[in-house]
């Protein structure tokens, strides 16, 4: 049996397998796991989380800069003599100076963010690229986040970061079950098309 479907550039298409296109069909039409939906939500969840993160971070910015300053000699003497403003707005070149936390914190932010909400589109439509980029991202973030936890902000920052690098395991855990391997992968067909036998 021939069965034919239109092309815009070509006017007809034959296709003279009627088992693949129903085969190709079946698998655009597989419901998506369980284990995907959480996954999506997850990255969803990890997202706005983060955003809490920033905020409080911006909430407690002069926080973070008392705590850079005790680890710093030269700028835990000059908070102790001149006070947080002179770190934040030093009044000469030369002088020791507080790091930029919060403009940092939120372009990261906004860069992740939008990252991961597009790749979670892809992710819950089956791309595997999707899935090991987002792997890489979260891995990424979440190394960064120890090394920030150990740099020792305030202690509200810390627990929040903390809870955020727990969501992102769960994440990865979940994006690497069985479950959407299988949907990723279906053991008899390639997304698209019949696999060789």
């Amino acid at each position: 049996m021939t069965m034919t479907t239109p092309d815009e550039n070509e006017g007809v298409v034959v296709n003279e397998d009627l088992e693949t296109t129903v085969e190709v069909a079946a698998l655009a039409a597989e419901p998506v796991p369980r284990e995907m939906t959480w996954a999506v939500r997850l990255i969803v969840g990890l997202i706005a989380f983060s955003a809490v993160v920033v905020v409080v971070m911006v909430l407690r910015s002069d926080d973070l800069v008392r705590a850079w300053a005790e680890g710093n000699a030269s700028a835990k003497r000059i908070l102790e003599t001149e006070g947080l403003e002179a770190l934040i707005n030093p009044p000469t070149d030369n002088r020791v100076s507080a790091p930029a936390f919060i403009a940092p914190a939120i372009t990261l932010f906004g860069v992740m963010a939008g990252m991961l909400g597009v790749l979670a589109v892809f992710l819950r439509n089956g791309f595997e690229w999707a899935r090991i980029t987002i792997t890489f991202l979260v891995f990424i973030s979440a190394v960064a986040s120890v090394g920030g936890i150990l740099t020792g902000p305030p202690v509200i920052i810390s627990v929040l970061t903390a809870i955020a690098i727990v969501i992102a395991a769960g994440l990865l855990v979940v994006m690497w079950l069985p479950a959407n391997t299988r949907y990723i992968h279906p053991p008899h067909l390639i997304r698209g098309a019949v696999a060789e036998d």
